[in-house]
């Protein structure tokens, strides 16, 4: 009972004391709660309280930032614009210092172009009254000058030149004409002095002559052409021009006194004479150029200048061959012209703008059995090129001629005898033919290149200068030419070759020049000639040049005339 009654007391008590727990629990908890809900109340209203503050100072912050930037950039836009004030007032005065500059430059460059083409204008004074009182020293006078009448006619042409140089005043460049009417006075003094040579040693001979007459002594008989030892193809060459000058004097001697030889006539062998001795002293003139080790760049620059040009000639367009005309000419005339990325001057140094025209005239030339044998067409656009720097450079038209006689002397027309004790591959060599390895070339293949020489040098002939300009090498030479073709014998194959060539391209020009003239010329050609070409062609020999120089007759005579050659040029070509 006892225990009963301590059992439940205990159960009571603990049942209080969980009672109290339990309350102090949920007071906690009533407390825990209400502290949070305190604290959260008064967040709040702090943050009510603080929202309006905070946003008011982003406001400011943000205005005073933006005015901040609004005041450097009216700082900023104030600097620029004085900056930008400053860089106009000093780009308008380094504009008025360069225009200052360049007005004065150019006053300096008109005195210095003045003073110089008037040194230039007394110096081609001086030459012709030299040359002048050298004429009207002249003995024998009326027959000698006849003989350089081409050189007079050219010093004339030179002389119209240089006024016309001199009175156009480039505003841009004024010492460009100066430099232009100095070469131009250097090309006349060079002429004059050659001029003046042929007057001197006429007058020597005349005077000689005179001598002899006088004292009836007779005449020394000319040496023989023994054989002569050669070392090189120089001193060959040379051999040869001595014995061709031989052979004019032998004929100019002769007892007829005007009888031609079987090989060349003799005045023709007066002008082949005198241009190929005005070849080889140019080429001596360069010489030093040529060989100065020091000098190996600007020479393969200006090979370049000369060459690229020269190979890219076509008749593409009219612009285009233009572009190539400006460029050589511009050379010629010893201005800077590009090559590559860097520009070159002919003038650069002594002997170089010599070196420039030589070499123009040479691979010029060149282009007749390079290209022309292989592109027929191509003759034409090479020629009007060649045309129209001969009317400018009468020197390098000099030049072309010389190196179309030395390239091909059937162009004289000139039959190259074979000279005592000249072997046989210095001969072929002489007349034009290729070795290699020992070996002759076959003679197709020398006849077509020769048959490109001709081409070309016929296209020359016809072809027609801009500017209604007088043709410095026209179709009175073609008459002259193919009239002393006619009065040689003619040799197997070539003869065929070159008359087939040079009437394809010349004929039908030379016809509407000459009309019944020139056709008389070709019944000769047709009758008496064509059957002297037949008996000097071996038989079985195939001779293909005569039977293609038969049908081009046949044609003709079928068609009633030559027709134009194809790919020539219309004169508003460029």
């Amino acid at each position: 009972m006892i225990m009963r009654l301590f059992e439940l007391k205990e159960q009571q008590r603990l049942s209080t004391a969980t009672s109290f727990m339990k309350k102090i629990e949920d007071f906690k908890e009533v407390s825990r709660r209400s502290d949070e809900e305190e604290c959260l109340r008064k967040k709040q209203e702090l943050e009510e309280r603080l929202v309006p503050k905070r946003e008011s100072q982003v406001d400011v912050e943000r205005t005073i930032q933006r005015l901040q930037d609004e005041a450097r950039q009216r700082f900023q836009q104030k600097e620029d614009q004085i900056d930008q004030k400053l860089k106009e007032i000093k780009s308008i005065q380094e504009k008025e210092l360069q225009e200052d500059l360049k007005k004065k430059t150019l006053e300096l460059h008109v005195a210095e172009a003045k003073r110089r083409k008037g040194m230039s204008s007394s110096k081609l004074e001086s030459l012709l009254k030299l040359l002048n009182e050298s004429v009207t020293a002249c003995k024998e006078r009326d027959a000698f000058l006849q003989t350089v009448q081409m050189k007079l006619d050219r010093v004339t042409a030179l002389k119209a030149q240089f006024q016309v140089v001199v009175n156009n005043v480039n505003h841009e460049d004024p010492l460009n004409s100066a430099i232009r009417s100095e070469n131009i006075v250097k090309q006349a003094e060079d002429l004059v002095e050659v001029i003046r040579d042929d007057i001197a040693k006429n007058n020597a001979i005349v005077q000689e002559k005179n001598a002899s007459s006088k004292h009836q002594q007779p005449q020394p008989a000319l040496p023989s052409s023994g054989v002569m030892p050669v070392t090189s193809s120089v001193v060959k060459q040379e051999h040869r021009n001595d014995q061709h000058g031989r052979l004019e004097k032998k004929t100019h001697d002769s007892k007829e006194g005007h009888e031609d030889l079987d090989f060349v006539r003799r005045e023709d062998l007066v002008v082949y004479s005198q241009l190929q001795a005005e070849l080889r002293q140019y080429e001596a003139n360069t010489a030093a150029f040529s060989g100065d080790l020091s000098l190996k760049t600007l020479r393969f620059e200006l090979q370049k200048a000369v060459l690229h040009p020269v190979n890219e000639i076509s008749d593409q367009s009219g612009q285009h061959l233009q572009d190539k005309l400006d460029r050589l000419r511009s050379l010629l005339q010893g201005n800077a012209v590009h090559v590559g990325s860097r520009m070159v001057r002919a003038t650069e140094h002594p002997g170089g703008l010599e070196y420039c025209t030589n070499l123009l005239a040479r691979r010029l030339v060149a282009q007749g059995e390079d290209q022309v044998n292989v592109n027929p067409k191509a003759a034409f656009p090479i020629a009007a090129i060649i045309t129209e720097l001969w009317l400018e450079f009468p020197v390098f038209g000099r030049l072309v001629l010389a190196h179309f006689y030395r390239q091909c002397p059937y162009l004289v027309p000139y039959y190259l005898p074979q000279q005592e004790g000249q072997s046989n591959e210095d001969y072929y060599k002489s007349l034009g033919y290729r070795y290699s390895g020992g070996k002759v070339e076959q003679q197709p293949t020398y006849l077509k290149r020769m048959s490109g020489v001709v081409r070309l040098y016929a296209a020359v002939l016809i072809s027609l200068p801009r500017r209604n300009q007088r043709h410095p090498h026209g179709l009175e030479h073609a008459w002259r030419y193919l009239a002393a073709l006619l009065n040689l014998s003619p040799r197997n194959d070539i003869t065929a070759a070159i008359l087939v060539e040079f009437l394809t391209v010349a004929g039908s020009a030379m016809s509407k020049e000459y009309g019944r003239q020139f056709q008389k010329m070709l019944h000769l050609i047709c009758t008496e000639y064509f059957t002297m070409i037949r008996n000097v062609t071996p038989k079985g020999s195939g001779g293909g040049p005569v039977t293609r120089l038969e049908e081009f007759l046949h044609e003709s005579i079928i068609k009633g005339g030559i027709s134009p050659p194809a790919g020539q040029l219309s004169p508003r070509f460029w």
